[in-house]
């Protein structure tokens, strides 16, 4: 005979049973009140106008976001071809811009501006090279 067992009868649990439908039914209960007072308050916004208040300042920061982000996404100014100039021996990138930059900009962002309307697309150059300076 086994002196151990791990069998328990189904009918011995008949009041834990109950216990479990009592604390369902009260979670329910709950369930019910809490998506009534949602739906309360989703209607009272409905019939108050509020949504349509809310939808209409949302699509106005979005739209003034896209206007914002269309403005600052373009170049400050446009890049427009001025002359062009023959590399020689021993010339680079940065002292072509610093020959020829306007004087209150930055050598780097000239240096870019050359190689944009030169189409370069790295910063190697070799004399007889012929580049496009831009004018700002």
């Amino acid at each position: 005979m086994l002196k151990y067992s791990t069998y328990r009868s189904i009918y011995d649990e008949t009041h834990e049973v109950q216990t479990a439908d009592a604390s369902v039914l009260e979670y329910v209960t709950r369930l019910k009140n809490t998506s009534a007072s949602l739906y309360g308050s989703l209607m009272s916004l409905f019939n108050g106008g509020q949504l349509l208040k809310l939808a209409l300042i949302l699509m106005l920061v979005i739209s003034g976001f896209t206007v914002v982000g269309n403005v600052f996404a373009g170049s400050v100014s446009p890049i427009t071809p001025a002359e062009r100039v023959v590399v020689e021996r021993g010339d680079s990138l940065w002292s072509i811009a610093l020959e020829h930059k306007p004087s209150e900009m930055r050598t780097v962002v000239y240096i870019e501006g050359i190689k944009k309307a030169s189409g370069l697309s790295g910063s190697s150059i070799r004399a007889g090279d012929v580049l496009t300076l831009p004018a700002y």
